[in-house]
Protein backbone atom coordinates (compact mmCIF):
# COMPACT_ATOMS: atom_id res chain seq x y z
CA UNK A 1 0.00 0.00 0.00
CA UNK A 2 2.69 2.17 1.25
CA UNK A 3 4.43 1.77 -1.98
CA UNK A 4 1.60 2.20 -4.11
CA UNK A 5 0.91 5.76 -2.34
CA UNK A 6 4.42 6.83 -3.24
CA UNK A 7 3.80 6.03 -6.69
CA UNK A 8 0.74 7.96 -7.03
CA UNK A 9 2.64 10.90 -5.27
CA UNK A 10 5.61 10.87 -7.59
CA UNK A 11 2.82 10.77 -10.46
CA UNK A 12 1.54 13.87 -8.83
CA UNK A 13 4.98 15.51 -8.49
CA UNK A 14 5.30 14.94 -11.88
CA UNK A 15 1.86 16.77 -12.77
CA UNK A 16 2.52 19.39 -10.55
CA UNK A 17 6.56 20.02 -11.98
CA UNK A 18 4.95 20.17 -15.54
CA UNK A 19 2.24 22.23 -14.90
CA UNK A 20 3.74 24.69 -13.38
CA UNK A 21 6.57 25.24 -15.85
CA UNK A 22 3.93 25.67 -18.59
CA UNK A 23 1.06 28.04 -16.59
CA UNK A 24 4.21 30.21 -15.61
CA UNK A 25 5.56 30.17 -19.57
CA UNK A 26 2.44 30.63 -20.73
CA UNK A 27 2.27 34.29 -19.39
CA UNK A 28 4.79 35.06 -21.83
CA UNK A 29 3.50 32.91 -24.83
CA UNK A 30 -0.20 34.61 -24.57
CA UNK A 31 -0.49 37.51 -22.25
CA UNK A 32 -0.06 40.85 -23.48
CA UNK A 33 3.08 41.61 -20.18
CA UNK A 34 4.76 43.68 -22.44
CA UNK A 35 2.36 46.35 -22.04
CA UNK A 36 1.63 45.98 -18.41
CA UNK A 37 2.19 49.21 -17.42
CA UNK A 38 -0.24 50.95 -14.30
CA UNK A 39 -3.02 48.03 -14.00
CA UNK A 40 -2.98 44.75 -13.74
CA UNK A 41 -6.63 44.20 -15.30
CA UNK A 42 -5.06 44.11 -18.64
CA UNK A 43 -4.01 40.91 -18.15
CA UNK A 44 -7.06 39.98 -16.13
CA UNK A 45 -9.75 41.02 -18.68
CA UNK A 46 -7.60 38.29 -21.70
CA UNK A 47 -9.30 35.19 -22.49
CA UNK A 48 -6.61 33.22 -21.44
CA UNK A 49 -6.61 34.25 -17.94
CA UNK A 50 -8.55 32.10 -16.21
CA UNK A 51 -7.46 28.98 -17.96
CA UNK A 52 -3.28 29.51 -17.63
CA UNK A 53 -4.35 30.46 -13.78
CA UNK A 54 -6.37 27.85 -13.48
CA UNK A 55 -3.22 25.38 -14.96
CA UNK A 56 -1.84 26.98 -11.70
CA UNK A 57 -4.06 26.20 -9.39
CA UNK A 58 -3.32 22.09 -10.38
CA UNK A 59 0.01 22.46 -10.60
CA UNK A 60 0.26 23.47 -7.07
CA UNK A 61 -2.49 21.50 -5.41
CA UNK A 62 -0.54 18.40 -7.32
CA UNK A 63 2.38 19.40 -5.65
CA UNK A 64 0.88 20.20 -2.39
CA UNK A 65 -0.88 16.44 -2.55
CA UNK A 66 2.50 14.63 -4.00
CA UNK A 67 4.99 16.33 -1.01
CA UNK A 68 3.07 13.74 1.20
CA UNK A 69 4.77 10.44 -0.83
CA UNK A 70 8.45 12.48 -0.17
CA UNK A 71 8.00 12.11 3.19
CA UNK A 72 6.69 8.59 3.05
CA UNK A 73 9.32 7.93 1.05
CA UNK A 74 11.55 8.90 3.38
CA UNK A 75 9.55 8.17 6.81
CA UNK A 76 12.38 5.72 7.93
CA UNK A 77 14.83 8.24 7.92
CA UNK A 78 12.90 11.95 8.61
CA UNK A 79 14.35 13.38 11.30
CA UNK A 80 12.45 16.65 13.32
CA UNK A 81 13.90 19.13 10.15
CA UNK A 82 11.83 16.80 7.81
CA UNK A 83 8.61 16.70 9.60
CA UNK A 84 8.37 20.61 10.58
CA UNK A 85 9.16 21.42 6.96
CA UNK A 86 6.54 19.17 5.78
CA UNK A 87 4.20 20.60 7.77
CA UNK A 88 5.31 24.59 7.14
CA UNK A 89 5.54 23.70 3.42
CA UNK A 90 1.57 22.83 3.10
CA UNK A 91 0.66 25.84 5.50
CA UNK A 92 2.58 28.20 2.95
CA UNK A 93 1.49 26.50 -0.50
CA UNK A 94 -2.09 26.71 1.31
CA UNK A 95 -1.34 30.08 1.44
CA UNK A 96 -0.28 30.55 -1.77
CA UNK A 97 -3.28 28.79 -3.60
CA UNK A 98 -5.68 30.82 -2.10
CA UNK A 99 -5.03 34.02 -3.71
CA UNK A 100 -3.68 31.89 -6.96
CA UNK A 101 -7.91 30.67 -6.88
CA UNK A 102 -9.37 34.34 -6.21
CA UNK A 103 -6.87 35.64 -9.03
CA UNK A 104 -8.25 33.11 -11.55
CA UNK A 105 -12.46 33.13 -10.39
CA UNK A 106 -13.14 36.56 -8.66
CA UNK A 107 -10.77 39.21 -10.86
CA UNK A 108 -12.27 38.81 -13.89
CA UNK A 109 -15.56 39.47 -11.74
CA UNK A 110 -13.76 42.74 -10.19
CA UNK A 111 -12.54 44.03 -13.57
CA UNK A 112 -15.74 43.68 -15.36
CA UNK A 113 -17.49 46.15 -12.62
CA UNK A 114 -14.76 48.23 -12.22
CA UNK A 115 -10.99 47.90 -13.79
CA UNK A 116 -9.68 50.72 -11.47
CA UNK A 117 -10.02 48.00 -8.45
CA UNK A 118 -6.81 46.09 -10.36
CA UNK A 119 -4.63 49.28 -10.63
CA UNK A 120 -1.57 49.46 -8.95
CA UNK A 121 -2.42 52.51 -7.13
CA UNK A 122 -5.75 51.07 -6.79
CA UNK A 123 -7.51 49.83 -3.55
CA UNK A 124 -6.61 45.93 -3.51
CA UNK A 125 -2.56 46.70 -4.25
CA UNK A 126 -2.44 49.98 -1.65
CA UNK A 127 -4.14 47.42 0.99
CA UNK A 128 -2.31 47.36 4.19
CA UNK A 129 -3.59 43.64 4.66
CA UNK A 130 -3.01 42.30 0.48
CA UNK A 131 1.05 42.98 0.21
CA UNK A 132 1.55 41.25 3.90
CA UNK A 133 0.27 38.64 3.01
CA UNK A 134 1.74 38.05 0.07
CA UNK A 135 4.51 38.55 1.88
CA UNK A 136 4.22 35.95 4.86
CA UNK A 137 2.92 33.21 2.08
CA UNK A 138 6.07 33.65 0.74
CA UNK A 139 8.27 33.60 3.87
CA UNK A 140 6.26 30.30 5.14
CA UNK A 141 6.23 28.53 1.56
CA UNK A 142 9.67 29.04 0.52
CA UNK A 143 10.99 28.07 4.53
CA UNK A 144 8.69 25.27 4.14
CA UNK A 145 10.49 23.99 1.11
CA UNK A 146 14.32 24.90 1.61
CA UNK A 147 13.79 22.99 5.18
CA UNK A 148 12.04 19.71 2.90
CA UNK A 149 14.69 19.91 0.62
CA UNK A 150 17.67 20.04 3.19
CA UNK A 151 15.81 16.83 4.36
CA UNK A 152 15.56 15.32 1.04
CA UNK A 153 19.49 15.96 0.74
CA UNK A 154 20.04 14.41 3.83
CA UNK A 155 18.01 11.57 4.28
CA UNK A 156 19.68 10.14 1.10
CA UNK A 157 16.47 8.33 -0.50
CA UNK A 158 15.35 10.48 -3.08
CA UNK A 159 17.86 12.09 -5.38
CA UNK A 160 20.05 15.14 -3.40
CA UNK A 161 19.77 16.66 -6.98
CA UNK A 162 15.50 17.18 -6.48
CA UNK A 163 16.09 18.65 -3.23
CA UNK A 164 18.64 21.35 -3.78
CA UNK A 165 16.52 22.63 -6.41
CA UNK A 166 13.63 22.48 -4.54
CA UNK A 167 15.86 24.09 -1.62
CA UNK A 168 16.69 26.85 -4.02
CA UNK A 169 13.67 26.96 -6.79
CA UNK A 170 11.10 27.61 -3.83
CA UNK A 171 12.27 30.77 -2.31
CA UNK A 172 13.79 32.17 -5.51
CA UNK A 173 9.81 31.86 -6.94
CA UNK A 174 8.11 32.46 -3.44
CA UNK A 175 10.18 35.71 -2.91
CA UNK A 176 10.69 36.83 -5.95
CA UNK A 177 7.83 39.77 -6.06
CA UNK A 178 10.29 41.44 -3.59
CA UNK A 179 12.56 42.18 -6.38
CA UNK A 180 11.02 44.87 -7.93
CA UNK A 181 11.13 45.08 -11.61
CA UNK A 182 13.22 42.11 -11.78
CA UNK A 183 10.60 39.82 -10.36
CA UNK A 184 9.61 37.89 -13.78
CA UNK A 185 12.81 37.19 -13.83
CA UNK A 186 13.63 35.91 -10.85
CA UNK A 187 10.65 34.31 -10.32
CA UNK A 188 11.10 32.56 -13.78
CA UNK A 189 14.33 31.60 -12.83
CA UNK A 190 12.65 30.11 -9.55
CA UNK A 191 9.66 28.17 -10.97
CA UNK A 192 11.78 26.14 -13.35
CA UNK A 193 14.44 25.12 -10.69
CA UNK A 194 10.82 24.17 -8.84
CA UNK A 195 9.07 22.50 -11.24
CA UNK A 196 12.64 20.44 -12.28
CA UNK A 197 12.83 19.56 -9.18
CA UNK A 198 9.39 18.24 -8.32
CA UNK A 199 9.60 16.22 -11.68
CA UNK A 200 13.01 14.47 -10.70
CA UNK A 201 11.85 13.51 -7.44
CA UNK A 202 8.91 12.50 -8.93
CA UNK A 203 10.21 10.35 -11.28
CA UNK A 204 12.58 8.63 -8.90
CA UNK A 205 9.36 7.69 -6.55
CA UNK A 206 7.61 5.89 -9.58
CA UNK A 207 8.76 2.36 -9.00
Amino acid sequence: MASEFIDTAGILNVISGAALLVYWYSYALFMPYRRLSTTLSLLVKNRYWTPINALGVIGALAGMLGQTGILVAQMEKVGLLGMIGFLVASVGTTLLIGPMLWETILWPILVSHDETLLDFQGPIYRSKTFVPYFILSGLVYSAGYVMVGIEIMRAGILPAAGGLLLAVGAPTFGLGALFGNLQVYVRSVGVTLLSIGLVVLGIAMIH
